[in-house]
C-alpha cells in the first residue's frame, strides 16, 4: 500500500491567498499554515478539494492532517467521495462529523472494493466555511 495522492495534480472551490490545493500533497506534514503549508479555500458553502490519481485504484483509506496553529475546528461535516473517470462523486469512503481538534490526523476507511480515480474532501453542512488541509493521503493500490 502507498500514497497515490502524492504529488499528484488538485483541485480546490477557491483559493485564500497562496493556499493553493497542491499544498495537501507535497509530502510536507506541517500543520501550521503560517508558513503557507495547508490548503485554504474562501468562505463559502459546501467547500472541496479533490485530488486525481491519475489511474482507478483500490483505495483502503484517507488520511487528512488537520490545521494545528488556529482554528481546527474548522474542519467539521467533512465527506470524502470517490469517483471513477467520469467524475461522479457517488461513492461514500467516510465522513467526520467533527469538530476537529489541533493537529489531528482523521484517518477515514473506506469500504471494501472502493475503486476510483478522483478522491474529494467537502465540507457538506453550514453556509460560511473554509476548508483547510494541511496534508492529505490517499492509501491504496
Amino acid at each position: 500500500m502507498s500514497n497515490l495522492a502524492y504529488k499528484k495534480l488538485t483541485f480546490q472551490s477557491s483559493t485564500y491567498l497562496s493556499r493553493s490545493s497542491d499544498k495537501a500533497v507535497d509530502g510536507i506534514k506541517s500543520e501550521n499554515n503560517k508558513f503557507h503549508l495547508c490548503t485554504h479555500t474562501l468562505k463559502e458553502t459546501r467547500p472541496y478539494w479533490y485530488v486525481d490519481l491519475g489511474n482507478e485504484y483500490s483505495l483502503k483509506y484517507v488520511e487528512i492532517v488537520n490545521r494545528g496553529d488556529c482554528c481546527p475546528s474548522r474542519l467539521h461535516d467533512v465527506e470524502v467521495t470517490v469517483a471513477g473517470h467520469t467524475k461522479d462523486f457517488k461513492k461514500l469512503c467516510g465522513f467526520f462529523k467533527g469538530p476537529g481538534t489541533a493537529a489531528q490526523i482523521v484517518v477515514l476507511s473506506c469500504p471494501q472494493q472502493t475503486k476510483g480515480r478522483y478522491v474529494k474532501i467537502q465540507i457538506v453542512n453550514g453556509k460560511d466555511n473554509y476548508l483547510m488541509l494541511c496534508e492529505v493521503k490517499v492509501i491504496g493500490k
